[in-house]
């Protein structure tokens, strides 16, 4: 059976006991997956992990942001039923301090992990709220959050730069996070997460996992309009105000996932991966990963076929 100082190592808490387990997320995740930094109202890592799998329950308001997209995740949350899900770059898990939780994945992992205090927390909400005594309800696995992103990929870039990281710096990020949270997701204030003029709650749900399930072929705004319930005309400003780009960017960041992850695995050649993704050609999916992503599959190493 592993001992707690195994477990911190390797991420997984399985076999040690429930006082062990609820430990702070920098003792939780190993050193040498990436750089951390605490500061006053809680911590921020950024992080890149090997396959592998983690179980425990942490002291601290927790939430992990994907900036890469992966497939096939398998979590669970405050209960025993496993979710497996695919999470595109902005996904993010929120798991509130004292809930169990656990996650297992098959490929190398990044994200930005922020945690908060539930004294720093309450202390937000006093001043969002005029209550400190709020409840985060986390979203379903899957959810994307382009402001939870901005704010990762800011906390990300100043852990990673070449200054040393300001503590100052951080910990105003984690401010603004925190408020987001609150803002987001809890019952008090619910509905500005949702940008004025943007789609529904359950109309964004719908278009979203109706993109995640169609990418590949040719979508018209009237389809995601009418699987919206809004007005095709009104329909490509509502959903930008929702998504942050318009329906054919968001298209086109799905559609170069998907060919960058197939691309990585070698097992095809950069023309069969453009025709199972949704580009015309090989041409076709060079010019646009060079356009969105400032690379081509050559460039990028993605050259041949794995023998």
């Amino acid at each position: 059976m592993k001992n707690a100082d195994e477990a911190r190592e390797s991420g997984d808490s399985r076999g040690v006991g429930r006082e062990q387990t609820a430990r702070y997320v920098l003792d939780i995740i190993p050193e040498s997956a990436g750089p951390r930094r605490a500061t006053a109202r809680g911590s921020v890592i950024y992080s890149v992990r090997s396959p592998g799998s983690q179980t425990f329950l942490a002291k601290e308001h927790s939430v992990g942001i994907v900036l890469a997209p992966m497939r096939k995740l398998r979590a669970s949350l405050g209960s025993d039923r496993v979710t497996e899900y695919d999470a595109p770059i902005g996904c993010l898990v929120v798991n509130p301090a004292g809930v169990d939780s656990s996650l297992a994945w098959s490929a190398t992992r990044e994200n930005a992990v922020v945690s908060i205090s539930p004294e720093a927390l309450s202390e937000l909400a006093a001043h969002e709220f005029d209550v400190g005594d709020v409840e985060l309800e986390p979203p379903a696995f899957g959810t994307v959050d382009l402001r939870a992103l901005n704010i990762a990929q800011m906390i990300t870039a100043e852990l990673t730069g070449k200054a040393p990281p300001n503590e100052l710096y951080l910990d105003s990020l984690l401010t603004v996070f925190g408020v987001h949270l609150l803002r987001a997701y809890t019952s008090r204030n619910r509905q500005p997460v949702l940008p004025r003029g943007g789609l529904s709650a359950v109309g964004a749900r719908r278009v979203r996992e109706y993109l995640n399930e169609n990418f590949v072929r040719k979508i018209m705004v009237a389809e995601l309009a009418s699987v919206a319930g809004v007005s095709p005309n009104h329909f490509i400003v509502r959903f930008a105000r929702t998504f942050g780009m318009p329906p054919h960017r968001y298209l086109i960041n799905l559609r170069l996932d998907l060919a960058e992850k197939l691309l990585a695995d070698g097992e095809l050649a950069i023309a069969e991966v453009a025709y199972l993704v949704g580009f015309s050609d090989q041409s076709h999916l060079a010019a646009t990963m060079k356009k969105y992503r400032g690379r081509t599959p050559t460039k990028a190493g993605y050259t041949s076929v794995k023998n």
